[in-house]
């Protein structure tokens, strides 16, 4: 597969009662674990589920098991929210530079 030119970088939100299906988030991981990234590639899907850290529920993407780094966004208390509704997301492997992953968020 080959991957297209040019940045996202933007968030969607659809508004509505179903927006958590709709919810699409494209951000880089945050403090990305080079271990893991290292074995990850553009098309790869991550596992989004929450992680308690101390008082903090924070978002995280897991691959093969494996913490590889934080989501980070402006909708992240919404996504929280959905998360704990039952929705399941996956965030897709859009770029990867330099130990840095791009990824795209979205509900499954």
């Amino acid at each position: 597969m080959s991957g297209s030119s040019g940045s996202s970088g933007g968030i969607g939100f659809s508004s509505g009662a179903s927006s958590c299906d709709s919810l699409v988030i494209t951000t880089q991981l945050n403090s990305p674990k080079p271990a893991v990234v290292e074995r990850i590639d553009v098309g790869d899907e991550l596992d989004v589920r929450t992680m308690q850290v101390g008082s903090t529920t924070t978002v995280v993407a897991m691959f093969g098991g494996d913490l590889a780094g934080g989501i980070a966004s402006p909708d992240l208390q919404r996504l929280r929210e959905c998360i704990a509704d039952g929705t399941h997301y996956v965030a897709t492997v859009i770029g990867k530079s330099d130990g840095q992953v791009t990824v795209r968020v979205g509900a499954r």
